[in-house]
């Protein structure tokens, strides 16, 4: 799940507020380019601004936060998948999910080798976040293992710092095999 940093409305939010659904693709595509590096905001699979891979997800749902409806700090970008991220979350949200814009999800999600999410020490926000956006459907976790797999051959060839060259979803994922399996030989 990524973090993301928002960064300053955009000039043409307000007729995008307005509701001029041509404006949805240009909202979308520069939320994708200026704030999520085109990834899904919580499965990190690559999406697009453009067709029917993505939509604008409010974190914190139109229904039960009608005040922030057309808050651009709630609004990031998410897959199309009916099963999982956006849609699986729909409009269940609490005190534990982890609202990517106001906090790390790598203070308290990580995987395992065979590329499922995780909590890290078993925390609630991280075990209820997972649940709600079903971050551990089996297609996730068999294309998270392949990468682990792919990126532990990887880990001792020239350039294997640069993994990102390689690779072009699953950052954190990325971050994390860096970060805890090329320091062991």
């Amino acid at each position: 799940m990524l973090k993301v940093e928002k960064v300053e409305k955009p000039e043409f939010f307000n007729s995008w507020i307005k509701k001029n659904e041509s404006w949805n693709q240009v909202l979308r595509k520069y939320i994708l380019e200026k704030e999520q590096q085109h990834f899904c905001c919580y499965c990190e699979k690559k999406v697009t601004a453009y067709g029917e891979d993505s939509h604008i997800e409010h974190i914190r749902p139109r229904n039960k936060f009608p005040k922030l409806k057309n808050e651009y700090n709630n609004l990031l970008v998410s897959c199309e998948r009916k099963e999982r991220c956006g849609h699986a979350k729909g409009s269940r949200f609490n005190e534990y999910f982890i609202v990517p814009t106001e906090e790390n999800p790598g203070d308290y999600l990580t995987y395992s080798p065979n590329g499922e999410m995780r909590p890290i020490d078993n925390n609630q926000k991280g075990r209820e976040t997972i649940k709600i956006l079903n971050l551990n459907t089996p297609a996730l976790r068999d294309a998270r293992r392949v990468m682990f797999i792919q990126l532990h051959g990887m880990k001792n060839a020239p350039g294997c710092d640069e993994f990102e060259k390689h690779f072009n979803e699953y950052p954190t994922l990325i971050t994390y095999f860096k970060e805890n399996y090329l320091k062991q030989t």
